[in-house]
């Protein structure tokens, strides 16, 4: 006796009972009121977020969230923020600008006469900060680095090279990224920015690395170390649909 199995793969959708939240709005500068171009909007609970475009407007829909969960919004140089969704009304975040603990000044003349190359992209880990699975909101990827031990307090980071890797040629495309300098945490993870201010770098169409100048941030490197980050940017210029074949197959048993 033959039989066959036939495997049907069937997606269900009930629009009707699935609460969806469109969420529309701006983020700006609490003190200018201008546009923040960049901010991260993340929903904790779910993992999902995107990032606000160059005027600092976003939009998105939230399916199956309740008005009560909340929104995160983080900006390089900006204090981080939560709302909840039912207090999105107004339409318009405002982010406060970022007030760090005065420090002791130091003056440096950078002369420039020494200088290290502290990476050569090998025995090097990465560490992933966020949701690398599904690609469902902004993350990072950082790796750790020494500072020079025959270097003297006058120690500043002169200019990073970023190499780009992809298995697609088809991704290989001009896109932007958010470059963040990061301290040693006292658990040794990513902490506190070193470099205050938003730097959003451009790749360029086919372009295997980019180098990036610093020196005129004057970023003195601590004696832990450092991190240096490349943030994803969920932007439209960043948007790619990546297709796959999902095939059913029939089984037949001989009884």
């Amino acid at each position: 006796m033959k039989q066959t199995f036939i495997v049907l793969l069937l997606l269900c959708c009930n629009f009707l009972s699935a609460q969806q939240n469109h969420v529309v709005g701006q983020v700006v500068d609490a003190v200018s009121l201008k546009g923040l171009p960049y901010v991260n909007v993340v929903l904790e609970e779910q993992h999902k977020g995107i990032s606000t475009d160059a005027q600092g407007r976003f939009a998105f829909v939230l399916k199956g969230v309740d008005s009560s969960a909340s929104l995160k919004f983080s900006y390089v140089g900006f204090e981080t923020r939560k709302l909840k969704l039912s207090d999105l009304d107004s339409r318009v975040v405002k982010l406060q600008p970022g007030v760090d603990d005065l420090e002791t000044v130091y003056l440096y003349n950078i002369i420039g006469e020494n200088s290290k190359k502290i990476n050569d992209f090998r025995g090097k880990e990465s560490i992933g900060l966020g949701n690398f699975s599904g690609g469902q909101f902004p993350s990072m990827v950082a790796r750790y680095y020494a500072r020079p031990k025959k270097f003297t307090a006058s120690c500043f980071l002169e200019e990073i090279e970023v190499r780009f890797f992809s298995t697609d040629i088809k991704m290989n495309r001009r896109s932007k990224f958010r470059l963040r300098i990061l301290n040693v945490g006292e658990d040794g993870k990513p902490s506190g920015d070193l470099l205050t201010e938003d730097l959003i770098i451009e790749r360029e169409d086919h372009r295997a690395k980019a180098k990036i100048p610093l020196l005129k941030y004057k970023i003195s490197i601590p004696k832990e170390g450092f991190f240096v980050a490349v943030e994803h940017l969920f932007i439209e210029e960043n948007k790619y649909i990546e297709k796959k074949d999902y095939r059913v197959y029939r089984e037949t048993y001989t009884l």
